[in-house]
Order: structure tokens, then C-alpha cells, then sequence
């Protein structure tokens, strides 16, 4: 089973197990089915993690190899919530 690495912990895990974050038309976009094109930053569904990314000043442009436009820490909480 492939494993990926939480941005926010850095625990691996499978990558079914994590959220996956992908950029599309320069925002992050939460990509729910996992389906997406491109590279993927991965996310355990922790409320802890994604504070924890927000903490590390780019991580997730480390991880996708390119800028996205964040949305705030509470709306993408929501966004995660709101599809799971």
C-alpha cells in the first residue's frame, strides 16, 4: 500500500487514511475522491495537523511544488468537515 507523509505531523500513513490537497486554477482544492491530477499534499483529519501545517510557513507550497491561494484555517477546517 502506498504511504504518504502528513504535512502537519509528518507521520506516515496510508494514502487512503489522509485528506489530499491538490492545486487547481490556483487555489488549494480538497480533493475528497482522491482522483485529482497532479501533486498531492496530504493531511492526517486532525484538527491538530492542519494547524500545525498552517504553522510551517509553506508547507503546503513545499509539498504541491507550487503557490496556491490558502484560504483561512476555518474555512478549510469546514471545507474538510463539510465533505467527509
Amino acid at each position: 500500500m502506498p504511504e504518504r507523509t502528513c504535512i502537519g505531523c509528518g507521520q506516515k500513513s496510508d494514502r487512503f487514511e489522509l485528506l489530499r490537497f491538490i492545486i487547481r486554477e490556483g487555489a488549494l482544492f480538497h480533493d475528497a475522491a482522491k482522483a485529482g491530477h497532479g501533486r498531492g499534499a496530504y493531511i492526517c483529519l486532525s484538527r491538530e495537523c492542519l494547524k500545525e501545517a498552517y504553522r510551517k510557513k509553506g508547507s503546503f507550497s513545499r509539498a504541491l511544488k507550487g503557490q496556491a491561494a490558502l484560504p483561512d484555517e476555518e474555512t478549510l477546517w469546514g471545507i474538510i468537515i463539510g465533505s467527509n
